[in-house]
């Protein structure tokens, strides 16, 4: 849902079906910015991806956002430990994460 609400607002999107695999997309082919959920299949999850993005000194610049539900404070903890740029909560509007996403694209490439 979200990848097609970012289509539309202009992004180009690609999904990965498990962290390992979003690992391996964004080193073949580095994003301007990486959207993962905190609880995703297989035996990693969003913060171990996270940490390994910003531990890569390829990916340390890439923005990344954690967009997941059943939010709970120690949640939004781990995530700001393992490096996460921005911790939104679902559901979020898809014109709102658009704009985040933008604006930490932007700053990135300043």
């Amino acid at each position: 849902m979200y990848a097609e609400s970012l289509r539309r607002f202009g992004f180009c999107t690609l999904q990965a079906s498990s962290a390992a695999d979003a690992y391996r997309m964004a080193t073949e082919l580095p994003p301007a910015a990486v959207i993962t959920d905190m609880r995703l299949p297989g035996e990693e999850d969003g913060l171990r991806l996270t940490r390994r993005l910003k531990d890569d000194s390829r990916m340390c610049h890439v923005p990344v956002v954690i967009l997941t539900g059943g939010v709970v404070t120690h949640d939004r903890e781990a995530a700001a430990h393992a490096g996460c740029d921005l911790f939104l909560p679902k559901p979020c509007l898809p014109d709102i994460l658009s704009k985040r996403v933008a604006g930490l694209i932007r700053r990135a490439r300043e």
